[in-house]
């Protein structure tokens, strides 16, 4: 219904006059305050030699008056120098009591100048502003902040509640990026007109923030209908999208919008507000981690939020293993090569051995004989371990063999899988076994990499790379043993399915599960190793990024990050409800919601089908 004329213009005349674009003025907390007292500016300069080596920048130091400097400092990082106006904000704020009494460090991006007057200098910006890598906080937190404490006698707090971070343009995203990755240091975020599109691959961070276990990070951010819109993005769009990620994530998040372009008026006018919002409730109110309970991150369907990764103590000098498998009981079994534990009664080694098992009771021993080499194992039905790798006999002779083990580790010799000379296999790696007593593992025959399967008779047949499509890596099983899962080695950001039929031949491959990139690598790289699935048809892939799990359509739907790069990840602990990962010489767990298969000594089971 149309509202008479004279209605409509007395509504109008009601409402707030629209801010015009870029006319933006800033209030009195930009503006000098008669009686309050003004902090110290210190300029200098710093030079890198690791993270952006031959880097010069200009670094400018806001401390404020009546500074404690026998007390650790809250503090917050500036990309492109001095903006905003913060020197005059902090002042202002500070006097007042609304904001801690900050220490304000603010960076200009690096420049390696020039070799001779007639050459031109690199300018490093975009390359330490717009990448989605750690470099940049690996250089404030390795190089910068450490140089600046010790020359300018700075305690600077380590508490990450006490630390903030902004910036404005490509500083804004480079601001996001290194609270993204250090969580650990960095809570507070304010980015204006942030570049969240595509030149070094940040227009892949909406999905990532979706995707990724959420991070105690309080953000606030500003962009404008006036925005950039160029070759790489909508500056506009891409901002609305990083803010309608973070509320369905569960952070804790803020925004301004306006009409201005890209440039910083508006963001130097909401700044003093933005700034008190950051810092509110500090420091009795930490920044937490899904504050509202709200958070749609589909991993909470797997893990809980409050409960983190532990590690796992192993023996002192434990070497890097190479895979782990379960048995129904819940013990683990590490595999590796030359796995060497120190004598904790004396100098020298306690064992060298390919083989280890981590009982429920926490106890960690050497299992199976003298393995130099375990590439892999799995438990069988009748609860024998089946051993894949490269044994030393009696007589100092190698062999490489699938053998067979009882609960003591002594082999069961004939019900050894053997490797036949005639088939020329060499290596036999990674292996899955299934209930009715198929071994699975890849391997190289003839000088070819494949998949070799053996029947619970003994009958061996090899399926050459050609055959099956590709090089294998890693296997597992889904939960209805009809499906059988591989990592590559030819596209690692590709999961293989391929279907098993009851005469051990593979059907109907196709790289199925596509994996997400890493966009903090600068070459993408996925670095896919072990594979595992829940009960309910979930596949859970060791990468780079941490756990990815996949539905059983092939989609990534939950990226659970990790204390370190995962090689291999399993289901073990009581009633299979941990969630176990090697991390080379380290292992965690975490508890999970769901529980693990181990397909040798479990029936086959039907999850229920995928939301398609």
């Amino acid at each position: 219904m149309r509202l008479p004329l004279l209605t409509a213009v007395l509504l109008a005349s009601a409402l707030p006059v629209a801010q015009g674009a870029d006319d933006y003025k800033p209030g009195p907390d930009s503006l000098p305050q008669l009686g309050v007292a003004k902090g110290m500016m210190v300029k200098d300069t710093f030079t890198s030699h690791s993270i952006f080596p031959g880097t010069e920048r200009e670094v400018s130091i806001y401390l404020p008056a009546g500074l404690d400097r026998s007390k650790p400092s809250p503090f917050m990082v500036f990309q492109d120098g001095v903006i905003y106006q913060a020197p005059i904000v902090l002042d202002n704020l500070i006097a007042r009591k609304e904001v801690p009494p900050l220490i304000g460090i603010f960076i200009k991006p690096g420049v390696v100048p020039a070799a001779h007057d007639q050459a031109l200098s690199r300018f490093n910006r975009s390359h330490e502003y717009d990448s989605v890598t750690d470099d940049y906080v690996r250089f404030l937190l390795e190089e910068l902040l450490p140089a600046l404490e010790t020359k300018h006698q700075l305690n600077l707090s380590k508490d990450p509640n006490a630390r903030a971070i902004a910036g404005s343009s490509s500083g804004g995203i480079c601001a996001f990026v290194a609270a993204w990755h250090r969580p650990d240091a960095f809570r507070r975020v304010f980015t204006n007109v942030g570049t969240y599109v595509g030149i070094h691959n940040a227009d892949q961070l909406p999905v990532l923030v979706r995707k990724v276990e959420p991070k105690p990070l309080r953000l606030f951010l500003q962009s404008g209908t006036g925005d950039n819109n160029l070759y790489c993005g909508d500056w506009w769009m891409a901002n609305q999208m990083m803010e309608r990620s973070f509320i369905w994530a569960g952070y804790e998040v803020n925004h301004e919008w306006g009409e201005g372009g890209h440039n910083q008026k508006h963001a130097t006018t909401l700044f003093p507000e933005a700034l008190k919002w950051l810092w509110k409730g500090y420091p009795e109110e930490p920044v937490k981690v899904n504050p509202r309970g709200d958070s749609k991150w589909k991993g909470y369907e797997v893990v809980k939020a409050d409960v983190p990764w532990t590690e796992v103590p192993l023996p002192e000098g434990f070497d890097k293993a190479q895979t782990m498998t379960a048995n129904a009981a819940g013990e683990v079994f590490f595999t590796g090569r030359d796995l060497q534990v120190k004598n904790p009664q004396g100098d020298g080694v306690l064992s060298q051995q390919g083989l280890w098992k981590l009982s429920l009771d926490g106890k960690f021993s050497p299992f199976g004989g003298a393995w130099a080499e375990a590439r892999s194992a799995q438990v069988g039905r009748d609860g024998k371990l089946r051993v894949a790798g490269w044994s030393r006999l009696a007589t100092n002779e190698d062999q490489y063999q699938i053998a067979s083990l009882n609960g003591q580790g002594e082999p069961v010799a004939d019900e050894a899988v053997s490797i036949a000379k005639s088939h020329d296999a060499r290596f036999p790696g990674h292996m899955v076994v299934t209930y009715s007593g198929w071994v699975i593992y890849t391997g190289w025959v003839g000088g070819d990499a494949g998949i070799s399967v053996v029947s619970p008779q003994g009958e061996a047949l090899h399926l050459s790379s050609r055959q099956i499509g590709g090089r294998p890596l890693r296997l597992t099983l889904s939960p209805d043993q009809t499906l059988l899962y591989a990592t590559g080695l030819d596209r690692d950001e590709m999961i293989t399915a391929y279907q098993l039929r009851a005469d051990g031949m593979l059907k109907f491959g196709q790289p199925y599960f596509q994996l997400q990139r890493d966009p903090a690598s600068r070459m993408g790289d996925v670095d896919a190793e072990g594979l595992c699935v829940d009960a309910e048809g979930r596949l859970y892939v060791a990468t780079r990024m941490g756990i990815q799990v996949c539905d059983q359509a092939g989609r990534v739907n939950f990226i659970i990050p990790t204390p370190a790069q995962p090689y291999d990840v399993c289901f073990a602990g009581k009633d299979l409800e941990e969630i176990y990962i090697a991390c080379g010489d380290r292992v965690y767990k975490r508890p999970a919601k769901v529980r693990g298969v181990v397909s040798g000594q479990q029936a086959p089971i039907k999850p229920a089908a995928p939301k398609l």
